[in-house]
């Protein structure tokens, strides 16, 4: 099910840990990746950010696959198992506002674009060809209200940065390669 499994991380699951997942489909040409928009919310300390779809690992979880199965399940109303197919595991990351907490991206495919349901924890959803993804620097607002230079991508009006910018870089050359 998933190609590189000799150099892939520890997906065991445990307090502290999460997982996303990169959906892209090859149904257009080139691919096109799905992303999330978080809810403002007070309670959410990435309010309003673009993300993958994912979470926080929870003790039915058995692996963190689990956790990326569930979540996204949760947020989009897509399976992992039935609608996609699992082609890698990227390297663990981090968000630089809860460095503790260590996510891993799953990445999968699709031939076609699925009905996407969302939670209620988001606001919307996207889908970004590969080749309109702008590398560029932007200023941010933050929760706080401050501003912070960033690197990250451009998707039209979107800004897709800090650890979900990171993961897009893993990402990627391995979606360019099984083109």
């Amino acid at each position: 099910m998933i190609k590189r499994l000799k150099n892939a991380p520890d997906i065991s699951g445990g307090e502290k840990k999460a997982a996303v997942v990169v959906l892209y489909t090859t149904s257009s040409n080139p691919p096109e990746i799905l992303f999330v928009v978080r809810k403002i919310s007070e309670r959410d300390r990435w309010s309003g950010h673009v993300a993958f779809p994912g979470g926080r690992w929870e003790p039915k979880d058995k692996s963190l696959l689990d956790t990326a199965m569930r979540e996204l399940l949760e947020e989009t109303g897509l399976r992992l198992d039935k609608d996609m197919e699992l082609v890698d595991i990227l390297s663990e990351v981090s968000p630089k506002n809860e460095p503790e907490l260590k996510v891993i991206p799953f990445l999968a495919r699709t031939s076609s674009k699925p009905l996407i349901r969302l939670s209620e924890e988001l606001s919307t959803y996207f889908w970004a060809s590969i080749k309109d993804l702008e590398k560029m620097e932007a200023i941010v607002e933050l929760p706080d209200g401050s501003k912070k230079s960033v690197l990250g991508f451009r998707s039209g009006n979107w800004i897709i940065w800090g650890m979900t910018a990171r993961i897009l870089e893993q990402a990627l050359p391995i979606i360019s390669r099984t083109l």
